[in-house]
């Protein structure tokens, strides 16, 4: 590999984990450059500020919402600064761009984002940068006792969809339903889980963070005869982070999220389901070059000799 290729790794290390730099070429150095396992490493060292999940967050633009009767969609449109986000001829793009994969969606055709090439060189003309329409997403509610919801945080950067299912149609119309959902959204816009349950985390995520703590015991030099009890409880504790259901609510103090739902529930007569639930933060998994800090990687590797 040559010395380009580890800078460029180095980067890209750092901007995943915010791991500081002198660690970041440790931890290269030590996986033999190979990515993945570097940011495992930091990760296992406890090197990292922000969560893997999220630390890549780089591209600028907004999330924008539309809420029907039964059909909620949430749009995703980058760009490449916040002035631009901010201006008038991007937020009309969005604005058209989430009311057309709205009607597609309603009339049962697949959106395509050739549909709106022509807007969207217009407005590359007009802001001078480039403009992608980038992730779409639409949760239906086809049946009456079935309620989506939505929240968009005030700086429309982050957004949620989350679909519920009430014990009966008027359950689905109370205001205890209304409000539970709102909550619901908010905790999932600022908690940020992985999935509804443990059951439906995804399986290399789960594959990832047991080889993360298996490494964490090696290195902590526990007898292999505890290492059981000690990952069944690692594990527990990382889906009370990553598992709605098993979340402390924000919003009701010292109570799990599935506990204040079965509260709901039995004031309501019955089992609230969760169905799904969709969060999108605005630029997350982009990258981009941060030119201030190509000098740093530079100086460092220089007089590494990589």
């Amino acid at each position: 590999m040559n010395s380009n290729s580890k800078k460029e790794l180095i980067k890209e290390l750092r901007a995943i984990t915010s791991a500081g730099m002198v660690d970041c070429v440790k931890a290269l150095e030590e996986s033999s450059f190979d990515l993945q396992k570097a940011v495992d490493i930091v990760k296992v060292k406890g090197l990292n500020i922000a969560d893997g999940r999220t630390g890549r967050v780089a591209a600028d633009g907004l999330v924008d919402i539309v809420v029907g009767k039964d059909l909620s969609v949430m749009v995703e449109v980058n760009c490449q600064t916040d002035f631009v986000a901010g201006s008038a001829e991007f937020k009309k793009f969005i604005r058209d761009v989430k009311h057309k994969v709205y009607e597609d969606t309603l009339a049962n055709v697949t959106f395509s984002v050739s549909s709106m090439e022509e807007a969207r060189k217009e407005v590359v003309s007009k802001t001078k940068e480039n403009v992608v329409i980038r992730r779409w997403f639409a949760e239906q509610a086809l049946d009456p006792t079935v309620k989506v919801f939505a929240y968009e945080h005030s700086n429309s950067k982050i957004g949620v969809l989350l679909t519920m299912r009430a014990p009966s149609v008027e359950a689905a119309n109370s205001p205890e339903f209304q409000a539970l959902g709102d909550d619901l959204t908010m905790q999932i816009c600022a908690m940020n889980p992985l999935a509804i349950s443990a059951d439906r985390l995804p399986t290399d995520e789960v594959a990832r963070q047991k080889a993360i703590f298996e490494t964490q015991l090696k290195e902590d030099k526990k007898p292999e005869a505890m290492w059981g009890k000690i990952m069944e409880g690692k594990m527990r504790k990382w889906n009370t982070e990553v598992c709605l259901l098993e979340q402390e609510s924000v919003s009701v103090a010292k109570t799990l999220i599935k506990q204040v739902i079965k509260n709901v529930g039995t004031q309501l007569g019955g089992e609230i389901q969760l169905v799904n639930f969709v969060r999108c933060q605005v630029g997350e998994g982009i990258e981009i070059k941060k030119e201030n800090l190509a000098e740093e990687v530079a100086k460092l590797t220089d007089t590494r000799g990589c």
